[in-house]
């Protein structure tokens, strides 16, 4: 007898540490995401088929009832997942428990995890706001559930004694699995933020904290396959004689002036697109769908907005400076190569036409 729980207990642990894995596994791999339809039933699908083999390794318990930790189930997805997986997860369990055999026990059983579908969404919702700490609020939840199956299998015992010893004997081993559960589910989360915070800062410029040319050929690439992108164009920006502000004030001070251009670069973009540092003191800026006229003032606000702004040293002192802007337009043809030659050539135009200026042209489709 003690054998079979012990193996019972194995099995229903395995089986909520597999089941946790596969759950981060099918959160998307992004900082910001929604769920999809798909995802949601996903979701639905491996929680219920999780709660059905925890059934099947339930212990026995007298009059048909059993006694398992898929509750564990419906507790960890109202914390984690919310009601819209919560609770279908609550009908399925219900269904399935009566799969296992239709008796008074069973018929409690399911409307009583009905219920609990109901209930824990909107005391995790209320928790949630006046505890801090997470695996408190997944106690609690657990706490509630178990009180919960104990009154609905108060009844069964006429020694009231092994009726309080088994119930507190499961409250003691489910929450120490809830908190077990919790501790894996939360490193697995932790290595996925982990994980997304290296995939961005890989994208990223470490000093201007623009995204950099690795970002920049993804993202053209990208623009070349989108179909519905009809007009595109881009500017490549340099900075007017910065070799003489690091030989002048240092390269410290030459680099507190490229973050505060990048700053200034990201204020004057349109929304949605992003600026990205390409070379030492060169940055791009891809214009997505706008008119030639629109992106040729876009480019002009962005230079004369430079001109017209004190840039500051490290040791207050304020100094002007002054860039060139090469921009290359095209109408249908978006080779993005063609593009960036283009307008690299335009921003040696604009150099060798005295600096502080904006030189345009839009590429001949082919």
């Amino acid at each position: 007898m003690l054998t079979s729980i012990f193996l019972s207990i194995i099995a229903n642990v395995s089986i909520l540490s597999t089941a946790s894995y596969i759950f981060v596994k099918l959160i998307p791999r992004k900082k910001n995401y929604t769920l999809t339809v798909k995802q949601h039933l996903l979701m639905i699908g491996v929680s219920s088929l999780t709660s059905f083999l925890l059934m099947l390794f339930s212990v026995d318990l007298p009059k048909g009832a059993i006694i398992d930790l898929r509750h564990i189930v419906l507790v960890l997805l109202v914390y984690y997942a919310g009601p819209t997986v919560a609770f279908p997860t609550a009908i399925f369990i219900s269904a399935l428990r009566l799969l296992l055999g239709v008796n008074p026990a069973s018929l409690r059983t399911a409307m009583m995890y009905v219920v609990l579908g109901l209930i824990l969404p909107l005391v995790c919702k209320k928790l949630v706001k006046q505890v801090n700490n997470k695996y408190t609020i997944l106690l609690i939840l657990n706490v509630i559930c178990v009180a919960t199956i104990a009154l609905n299998s108060y009844f069964l015992y006429d020694n009231f004694l092994v009726y309080i010893l088994i119930y507190s004997s499961f409250l003691v081993l489910s929450s120490l699995v809830v908190i077990l559960t919790t501790v894996f589910i939360e490193d697995l989360l932790k290595n996925l933020a982990l994980y997304l915070n290296e995939k961005e800062h890989a994208k990223m410029d470490f000093l201007t904290g623009l995204y950099n040319m690795r970002a920049f050929n993804k993202k053209w690439q990208r623009i070349q396959a989108d179909k519905t992108i009809e007009t595109t164009a881009l500017m490549m920006i340099d900075i007017d004689y910065f070799k003489s502000i690091n030989d002048n004030h240092g390269h410290e001070n030459g680099n507190f002036i490229l973050r505060q251009l990048a700053t200034s670069l990201k204020i004057g973009a349109p929304d949605n697109e992003l600026v990205y540092r390409v070379g030492g003191e060169e940055f791009c800026l891809i214009l997505n769908d706008l008119p030639y006229v629109a992106q040729k003032e876009v480019a002009e606000n962005i230079r004369s907005s430079v001109a017209d702004k004190e840039f500051v040293l490290e040791n207050g002192t304020s100094i002007q400076i002054t860039i060139s802007i090469g921009l290359a337009a095209s109408t249908k043809n978006k080779d993005m190569k063609k593009l960036f030659r283009l307008a690299d050539r335009c921003l040696y135009m604009a150099k060798n036409q005295g600096r502080n200026k904006v030189i345009g042209e839009i590429m001949e489709n082919e």
